[in-house]
């Protein structure tokens, strides 16, 4: 991923739209912030590295309509002595073509911060899920490695996202390493 490339954002982030640059990975952070000048780099030796995010497929999901807070997006954290992480939980899928992935992935002083995206298959052009029959929800797993010394893990969904639960913002998780 060039590093001088900014996350993408959607216009509407409460709705599913896909956005085009999404990776399952694995993917290492970039070694400069060159994509915002007001960003400092990352201290030499200091990345997420091999962060990769692993979909569930449509055999796993259940039936969970939007905004009922029955089934909540998130994801909880485990980090090993070595910084190989874990963060598993689930997330709603529109249809059994889309899938989450790296958006972006940065450094910046003590936090690491993974942009998560919603996206669609282009090689998948039939759906049984048609639009307003109902939102799935599925097993999502990001894993990587927190190399260098960090505090915080911060994961942002930029899309898709409709239950998040416990979490201040509608679109952001932090984790206190």
């Amino acid at each position: 991923m060039p590093g001088d490339i900014p996350p993408s954002y959607t216009r509407y982030p409460e709705r599913f739209d896909p956005i085009d640059r999404v990776y399952v990975g694995p993917i290492t952070s970039p070694a400069t912030n060159d994509w915002n000048p007001h960003y400092d780099d990352p201290e030499p030796g200091k990345k997420l590295a091999d962060v990769a995010v692993h979909n569930s497929t449509i055999e796993d999901w259940v039936v969970s309509p939007p905004h009922t807070m029955h089934r909540v997006d998130g994801l909880e954290l485990t980090v090993d002595g070595d910084g190989a992480f874990t963060a598993e939980g689930g997330f709603h899928y529109r249809n059994k073509c889309g899938y989450f992935g790296v958006n972006h992935l940065y450094v910046r002083g003590p936090t690491a911060t993974i942009y998560l995206a919603y996206s669609h298959d282009p090689a998948c052009s039939e759906s049984e899920v048609r639009d307003e029959e109902g939102y799935w929800y599925g097993p999502v797993t990001v894993t990587g490695s927190l190399d260098g010394d960090f505090d915080t893990l911060r994961i942002i969904l930029l899309n898709g996202n409709e239950n998040l639960g416990e979490f201040d913002s509608t679109d952001t998780m932090e984790f206190g390493i």
